[in-house]
């Protein structure tokens, strides 16, 4: 079983959200025709943030672990002004960033979810 959870702070004026919202969208489209007939199952949740929480958007958990943990094992937390969030919310707020192969994202990639969603089921 894939527990597949997508917390983001806003789906419709967070181009970081969306963007990521997108990347899970097609990712998990291809992943339920490739695991067709195996007995992988995905469960996938969406939850949106608080705003006490909105430095956490957007994030991937893959059974409960940080995506950017499964790909990135000793990687920190890293983030930067979200200028929607703060059109959003009315004052600065930073929101989450993702290092993937050598690149700084303001998203979570649509490669880092396949790569983290192909360790987990290696590991499983």
């Amino acid at each position: 079983m894939l527990r597949i959870e997508f917390l983001y702070y806003d789906k419709t004026a967070c181009k970081r959200c969306v963007s990521t919202a997108n990347s899970v969208k097609l990712t998990l489209g291809e992943l339920k025709k490739a695991i067709k007939g195996t007995k992988v199952k995905i469960d996938l949740k969406e939850k949106k943030l608080p705003k006490s929480k909105i430095h956490l958007s957007p994030t991937i958990l893959i059974n409960g672990n940080d995506i950017e943990k499964i790909v990135n094992k000793n990687s920190e937390l890293k983030s930067n002004t979200c200028l929607d969030c703060c059109q959003l919310i009315g004052h600065s707020v930073n929101c989450r960033t993702f290092d993937y192969r050598g690149r700084r994202y303001d998203y979570i990639p649509e490669e880092m979810i396949k790569e983290a969603i192909n360790l987990v089921l290696k590991t499983s």
